[in-house]
C-alpha cells in the first residue's frame, strides 16, 4: 500500500495494482530530526491521521502487500488508521509486510498487522534498509524478486 521505491518494485515483479496511504493533512516535516519528533508525539498520543483518497475495493484481491518506513519502532499511526478503517475489507486475505528502516528491520510490522488484522493471515515479511532503497537499488531489486519468488508469487 504505501510504499517506497521497493513498493514499487513489488509491483514490477507482481504485476500488482498500488494504493498509495498518504495524509489528508500534510502536517510531516521533511527533516529528519523534526519528523521523528512528529511520529513520536503521534505515537504517544494514539493519533489516528486520516489519509487521503479511496481505498480500492479489497474484494478483488487475495494477496495484499502493505509497507511503510518503521517509525519509532512501529508503523506510522496512519497505517493504524488503515487497519481500523478496512480490517473488514482485508479479512480472509493474505498480508504480506515490508519495510525500509535503519536498523531495526522488520520490528513486529508482522505481528503488529496480525493484531490489527485478525481475521487475514500474515505473510512472511521483508526488511530493507532506507539507505539501501536509495542507494543500492539493483541489490534491493534482487533482494524483492528472490522474496516473492520465496514467497511463491
Amino acid at each position: 500500500m504505501d510504499h517506497g521505491n521497493e513498493g514499487f518494485m513489488i509491483a514490477d515483479e507482481t504485476g500488482a495494482d498500488t494504493f498509495e496511504i498518504l495524509p489528508e493533512e500534510d502536517y510531516y516535516p521533511y527533516t529528519y530530526d523534526e519528523l521523528t519528533d512528529v511520529a513520536l508525539q503521534e505515537q504517544k498520543e494514539n493519533a489516528k491521521p486520516a489519509y487521503a483518497g479511496e481505498v480500492p475495493d479489497l474484494d478483488q484481491y487475495t494477496t495484499v502487500f502493505i509497507g511503510s518506513p518503521v517509525w519509532w519502532g512501529d508503523w506510522p499511526m496512519i497505517m493504524y488508521t488503515f487497519f481500523e478503517e478496512n480490517a473488514d475489507a482485508l479479512a480472509g486475505k493474505t498480508l504480506i509486510p515490508f519495510s525500509t528502516n535503519e536498523g531495526s528491520g522488520l520490528s513486529g510490522f508482522d505481528r503488529s498487522l496480525a493484531s490489527s488484522c485478525p481475521d487475514s493471515t500474515v505473510g512472511e515479511g521483508l526488511a530493507i534498509r532506507g539507505s539501501d532503497a536509495q542507494n543500492d537499488q539493483d541489490n534491493v531489486r534482487s533482494t524483492v524478486n528472490d522474496w516473492i519468488s520465496e514467497l511463491g508469487l
